[in-house]
């Protein structure tokens, strides 16, 4: 049995071709063959990467300025005035060459594609958006576009004055029926930051633009509020809707709320409409405040705060507070400086060596509190 077996095995081994039919000749046939298949295999390789290349530099020439336009990431957007889809124009936007923020100027709208008789009825409007601050502003409002006429807007050279309140890249959407129609993003300059001038309106001096938006001016002291009267001047369509008013410190372009929620009242002072308002600026220096009526931005108006003198105190009086005191107490022996608080009383004081004290509390009679006592006990002692 293992005799078969062995016999079995070696002719295993044996080629199986009876003269050795796959010799070294026909090997490298096979090699060159194969060599030549390669090659071309190679070739097609190059003919496809060219064919996606093209296709890639088409998509990107025909494409590419709508993917902007609806990109999800704003943050990444550059100037640009023309809005494509489908490589065909549909927007084009000619600002005017003095474009910066803080006041109003005019842009022309060119819609290429957009006949006004094929959207009459329909609701349009543009809203521009601060890249930086995701701030959003009303560039036109809505309204509902109606039958051609002399008097009715060419689309092909539409006109539209706003004003910005912040320089640097804005985003402008156009919507047509509240969807996305197109958009540009453009460079607002920065703004001039000079005080606006006065000029007198009635038997009253104010602050602001002449014929358009200003205030009686009391001045104003950081943290301390007081009383402006404010005027406008306009048609009764440009006035309507909520009054408020922005802030933003120069230097920044963080925007803080002052004044929320009011409307323009009767015209007083040779003015078309007024509000009465309190308002209260946080810190010294150059701020500019931005009036805004029905999410459209007026003018802007550059007003100088000056730091509030606070009320002077000795460490012979601050020796004399206890931590079982309540802030009755304490304001007898210190004084009552002027309250700038709203809701909570605020009252604000300076040692005799520079260092300054807050009072921060809801009601006199309770007790001083731990951290304000602690500030006066390290100013005595750093005395």
């Amino acid at each position: 049995m293992k005799a078969n077996e062995s016999n079995w095995q070696n002719a295993l081994k044996e080629n199986p071709f009876p003269d050795r039919q796959f010799d070294e000749t026909i090997k490298r046939a096979v090699r060159s063959r194969i060599g030549k298949r390669g090659g071309k295999g190679m070739k097609f390789k190059s003919v496809a990467f060219v064919c996606a290349t093209s296709i890639l530099i088409v998509f990107g020439l025909f494409y590419a300025p709508n993917m902007i336009g609806r990109t999800d990431n704003p943050q990444h957007l550059e100037s640009r005035n023309s809005y494509y889809e489908g490589g065909e124009l549909l927007l084009q936007v000619f600002p005017d060459p003095e474009l910066k923020a803080g006041r109003e100027y005019g842009y022309l709208f060119h819609f290429a594609k957009l006949v006004q008789k094929e959207i009459v009825g329909k609701e349009l409007a543009i809203e521009a958006i601060h890249l930086g601050s995701n701030e959003r502003v009303t560039a036109l409002a809505p309204f509902i576009v109606g039958e051609p006429s002399s008097a009715e807007m060419n689309m092909e050279r539409y006109v539209v004055r706003c004003a910005l309140p912040i320089g640097g890249l804005w985003l402008y959407e156009v919507k047509l029926d509240g969807s996305n129609y197109a958009s540009v993003v453009l460079e607002v300059g920065e703004p001039d930051w000079t005080p606006s001038p006065t000029f007198t309106s009635g038997s009253y001096e104010m602050r602001g633009i002449e014929g358009k938006i200003g205030f009686i001016d009391p001045g104003f002291v950081a943290r301390k509020p007081n009383k402006y009267m404010w005027h406008a001047w306009g048609a009764p369509s440009e006035l309507e809707g909520s009054f408020e008013v922005k802030a933003v410190k120069q230097g920044t372009q963080q925007m803080i709320s002052v004044i929320e929620g009011l409307r323009f009242g009767g015209a007083i002072n040779d003015a078309d409409a007024s509000i009465p308002s309190s308002m209260a600026l946080p810190e010294p220096g150059v701020w500019r405040l931005l009036p805004f009526v029905g999410g459209r931005l007026m003018e802007s108006i550059v007003v100088e705060v000056m730091p509030q003198e606070a009320q002077s105190v000795t460490t012979e009086q601050l020796k004399k507070v206890t931590p079982e005191m309540t802030f009755a107490e304490l304001l007898e022996i210190i004084g009552e400086s002027t309250d700038i608080g709203s809701g909570r009383t605020i009252r604000v004081y300076r040692h005799t060596g520079g260092a300054e004290i807050v009072l921060n509390y809801v009601n006199a009679s309770e007790t001083v509190y731990p951290d304000i006592y602690d500030t006066i006990q390290n100013i005595i002692w750093n005395e």
